[in-house]
């Protein structure tokens, strides 16, 4: 099928042909690879992103094929945790309805998801930015507990990707597979990766259970306003513990906007008191972690570093990737993993100080 054809398809699901070709670009991917996204401009100049996946392919970002959850669940509880927060009031991209009324639609073998577009140039992340993504997160995580919004006509969102009963079997099952090939020199990092993985799943259970968004950094908050950021890119959404999203936002504070794509192991962390002070001075004026969840902070800091470590360990014994890569990967691991006790513990700091 063309990329017009793809187009042409879209655009029959939501808005029956009504936008001028010209005002249709393409963001990422193409109807050759597994998804593809395109920026709509409406005739009232308003802006819309369509996302459309193959629903014969993987998840997108897991690497199993048949026995992993279908596209058309994910999509849809990514989609529903939109709504949700649209009905909360929550400032996120708003879902965009099929013509028929629906949170996901179907051309072909494309499953489609589209949101409003939100404009603003991307965070820097300066020491002022920092604060916001973190009161934006601290007001994500507060969603939940506000009543009468979980009863969305749609139903409840799905659990986020990284919520431990999804990625803590699937990365322990990866360890297992390589657990007797493992050479010595990677034995300790094979063994702190499942370290941080028991731990979060013994204790994840006593933390508060939110709405996360999964994925906080400079390049998913957009500067809606001077003294405000909006939250994009809301593929990791869903119900998880509220801890482990704060503890992933404290590790990537210290990624820049403009790192370049697809290479985040080129990103080495130096745990920075000053970033980390102010996303967590954003996050303590609006929630207030409670003592269990500031005990399992060092392993929340590590825990999506280590369920990619699983993946990078297994690959290592079990792929052709040539040893390079993999080094610079193994050594982008070993280094988050050693800096996960500083940032928790510089976080805590300044939500008990």
């Amino acid at each position: 099928m063309t990329d017009a054809a793809v187009v042409g398809r879209l655009l029959d699901e939501y808005h029956e042909r009504r936008v001028d070709p010209a005002q249709i670009r393409l963001l990422a991917g193409s109807e050759h690879q597994a998804r593809v996204s395109y920026l709509i401009t409406l005739p009232d100049g308003t802006k819309q992103v369509i996302r459309a996946f193959r629903a014969d392919k993987p998840v997108p970002g897991r690497r199993q094929p048949a026995a992993d959850e279908p596209v058309a669940d994910w999509l849809m509880g990514r989609a529903r945790t939109l709504a949700l927060l649209a009905e909360a009031a929550f400032p996120a991209p708003r879902p965009v309805r099929t013509r028929t009324g629906e949170l996901i639609g179907v051309a072909g073998a494309w499953l489609t998801w589209a949101t409003s577009f939100s404009p603003g140039p991307v965070a820097v992340p300066t020491l002022g930015q920092l604060r916001q993504i973190g009161a934006a997160l601290g007001h994500l995580h507060l969603v939940a507990a506000v009543p009468g919004v979980v009863r969305i006509g749609d139903g409840p969102p799905g659990l986020a990707p990284a919520h431990p009963a999804v990625a803590v079997p699937a990365s322990l099952a990866r360890l297992d597979r390589v657990t007797g090939a493992v050479p010595a020199e990677r034995q300790p990092m094979h063994a702190q990766v499942r370290a941080v993985l028991d731990e979060v799943a013994v204790a994840a259970g006593t933390t508060p259970e939110t709405i996360v968004h999964g994925d906080v950094w400079a390049r998913n908050a957009v500067q809606s306003s001077p003294s405000a950021v909006t939250l994009v890119g809301w593929e990791g959404g869903g119900l998880g513990p509220a801890v482990l999203d704060l503890g992933n936002a404290l590790m990537e504070c210290h990624r820049d906007a403009a790192l370049p794509d697809g290479q985040p192991w080129r990103s080495g962390i130096t745990p920075s008191p000053e970033r980390i002070a102010a996303l967590a001075a954003g996050y303590g004026r609006v929630r207030t972690p409670s003592a269990a969840e500031l005990d399992l902070l060092p392993a929340a800091v590590a825990f999506a570093t280590a369920v990619c470590g699983s993946v990078l360990l297994e690959l290592e014994l079990t792929s052709d990737v040539s040893s390079e890569v993999l080094d610079a990967r193994l050594a982008w691991l070993q280094n988050r993993l050693s800096a996960a006790a500083a940032v928790a513990g510089i976080a805590r700091d300044c939500f008990t100080g």
